[in-house]
């Protein structure tokens, strides 16, 4: 946490993950492991464990397919503990690796070409957590980011505009909670290999139901049990997936989006970097009230001084010198009275 500076990330992004679900499920020792390392660093948001349900869904061991859970949750899986080459994973999965005090790998810590981000932790586990709780702060402080935008901020803000190159062993890096919330968001496209990790709109997962535990609630009355009528895809929860433009909730947490929103930050091609304006949806061409604040500051601010102007006296009018009248009378005749 010292090298992390949550304290110094949180007065920045002005969250510490409030109402952002995050589920894990794994081994329950190692699930032990991911859930401490969300509270540290994202101590507002609701951790459930055990649970495969929220806007975030930590896979805390290998021992569950980051495959198998559905929905349209971000999946921060374990790269796993064997120190030897991961298994293939699907696309949209951001696969951690593990690093020591110095910012190398752990020994023990699974790589490959998938693996997208590093933090510190004895185990891929602890470090799973760690990159989830900063995935919560910055869902938080923006609810417009899709997934995508989020992982590519913390991908792209360890070294800034993405300097850093993606290794098998660290991928872009290990995590910088501080520049991360205080970078402008970061283009996507900036970073090399990004796409083929995180594809733009990529749809919902349908995976197989993962197991929750805890009773069913009678608000959501698809369980694990349940088995769909539809024969479409299911949710984590045994129920039918639901469409990216329904939110949903888990029943008893704080977060009611867990449906991540779609719309890019920015538009196709190069950016500059610039925020774009809220609810533009696509980054350009939008309202910045921030602009028209300024321009509207200018305006009044030359009006006043118009106004201040008129309100000035104005000098009585001179005649030129050429329109002088010669001075005239007993003291400029040439004349002297007498004195008495």
């Amino acid at each position: 946490m010292l090298a992390f500076n949550g304290t110094r990330a949180w007065s920045i992004a002005g969250t510490k993950g409030g109402g952002v679900t995050i589920g894990v499920v794994g081994a329950p020792d190692r699930v032990a492991e991911a859930a401490c390392a969300i509270r540290a660093l994202a101590p507002d948001a609701t951790v459930e464990s055990g649970s495969a349900s929220g806007a975030i869904v930590v896979v805390a061991d290998t021992s569950v397919d980051p495959a198998s859970i559905g929905g349209s949750s971000l999946v921060i899986a374990a790269a796993g503990d064997t120190g030897e080459a991961m298994s293939p994973r699907p696309q949209g999965v951001v696969n951690v690796a593990s690093a020591g005090e110095s910012g190398s790998p752990q020994q023990s810590s699974s790589y490959g070409p998938t693996v997208t981000l590093a933090a510190y932790g004895n185990d891929t586990s602890t470090a799973a957590g760690y990159v989830a709780a900063l995935a919560a702060i910055l869902r938080a402080g923006h609810a417009n980011w899709p997934a995508r935008q989020v992982v590519a901020q913390m991908a792209g803000s360890i070294n800034p505009a993405s300097g850093n190159q993606h290794t098998d062993q660290l991928g872009f890096g290990v995590i910088a909670p501080v520049q991360a919330a205080s970078l402008q968001p970061l283009d996507p496209e900036t970073l090399p290999g990004f796409d083929a990790m995180f594809p733009v709109n990529q749809p919902p997962r349908s995976g197989a139901p993962s197991t929750r535990s805890g009773p069913t609630s009678a608000a959501n009355p698809g369980s694990a049990s349940a088995t769909p009528s539809s024969g479409g895809p299911t949710s984590p929860s045994g129920s039918p997936s639901v469409a990216p433009s329904s939110p949903i909730s888990a029943p008893g947490t704080t977060d009611t989006a867990n449906v991540w929103p779609t719309n890019p930050i920015f538009s196709t091609g190069p950016s500059n970097g610039s925020h774009a304006a809220a609810g533009s949806g696509g980054g350009s061409g939008g309202f910045n009230p921030i602009l028209l604040f300024g321009l509207l500051v200018i305006l009044a601010g030359g009006g006043y001084v118009l106004w201040q102007r008129r309100r000035q006296p104005r000098p009585a009018a001179v005649k030129p010198e050429s329109e002088w009248e010669a001075p005239s009378g007993p003291r400029h005749s040439g004349y002297s009275p007498p004195e008495e």
